[in-house]
């Protein structure tokens, strides 16, 4: 049985890999909140514990209290506070005498990435937890780089607790701006997925590689329109937004951005995936080495050709 704690854990990401790394009894899993109650229906082995995250003896007591010796963050979103917050975490798990183990909320790619090839106004905000855990040889960590979540694909319909994203093919709207020609390839994993794989990296006795590599799927975003429009039985109307437009954060708007605009404003939404789409065109999306797939190949994953037929057919 192994102890550990998910940071971020009532929403999102971190929610998908509480309910995976709580399923069977196996692992005792703590949320790391600042709410020191859950807001949802937990299994026995399930606790929440209120974070003193602007206090790092603060942290270590607690972590050291619960005896937790594995510490995943899924902490969102990528700014200035939350990184603070994080490297606190960090420090803490490096302090204390049960944390063998960490994994930063990097979950994607990885933003070390040039401005070239990944043109992110927050990405070295990112570098700043993987430059602290630098300092600390002795807590083992990993980055898990899973691609685009596949999720966004499926919502409203599938299950996941992600927030809703658009990436470049509005399939309500049967509306699509896709990056560059469509042809370049992109990995996509459902949030499901990553956390089987984060079971098994939390299982594992060997030590963790410095990044661990998911592929759920690898596409092109035209094969994903293609899915689309199938499911759907309708043309989608689509453009194209070129290499130069989106490096200058030039890109076209899609009607569900509307909805989006609520919570990130509408300038920071569109540099962001302007800079995707960069990212998706100059090959960042396509993992090189061995993946995760290969080590655990019991863990079979969603193919979006699936995932879109099942969750939009008809609709």
């Amino acid at each position: 049985m192994i102890r550990v704690a998910v940071a971020g854990g009532t929403g999102g990401l971190g929610r998908t890999l509480v309910d995976e790394l709580a399923r069977g009894d196996e692992h005792t899993v703590f949320v790391l909140s600042r709410n020191p109650k859950l807001p949802f229906e937990a299994p026995a082995n399930v606790h929440c514990l209120a974070a003193p995250y602007d206090s790092v003896d603060g942290l270590v007591n607690l972590l050291e209290t619960n005896e937790i010796h594995t510490v995943i963050s899924t902490l969102s979103p990528p700014s200035p506070a939350v990184q603070t917050t994080e490297r606190n975490l960090i420090k803490a798990a490096a302090k204390s005498s049960t944390v063998k183990r960490f994994m930063p909320s990097e979950w994607g790619i990885d933003y070390s990435i040039d401005d070239e090839r990944l043109p992110i106004s927050w990405k070295a905000i990112k570098q700043q937890s993987i430059a602290e855990l630098e300092k600390y040889p002795d807590l083992e960590y990993t980055m898990v780089l899973n691609g685009y979540f596949l999720d966004y694909f499926g919502m409203p319909h599938c299950q996941s607790y992600m927030f809703p994203e658009v990436p470049f093919i509005d399939i309500p709207a049967a509306k699509a701006a896709i990056p560059g020609s469509g042809d370049d390839k992109v990995t996509f994993t459902y949030t499901k997925d990553v956390a089987k794989f984060v079971r098994k990296l939390v299982e594992s006795t060997s030590k963790w590689p410095r990044h661990s590599l998911i592929a759920g799927d690898v596409v092109t975003l035209n094969e994903v329109l293609e899915a689309a429009q199938q499911a759907r039985g309708i043309k989608f109307d689509v453009v194209h937004d070129s290499l130069e437009d989106l490096r200058r954060g030039k890109i076209s708007e899609l009607p569900a951005y509307l909805a989006i605009y609520e919570t990130f404003p509408k300038e920071f939404l569109l540099s962001m995936m302007a800079g995707f789409g960069v990212a998706m065109v100059t090959g960042v999306f396509v993992f090189e080495g061995e993946l995760l797939n290969e080590k655990y190949p019991e863990v079979q994953t969603t193919k979006m050709r699936d995932f879109i037929k099942t969750h939009w057919t008809g609709r």
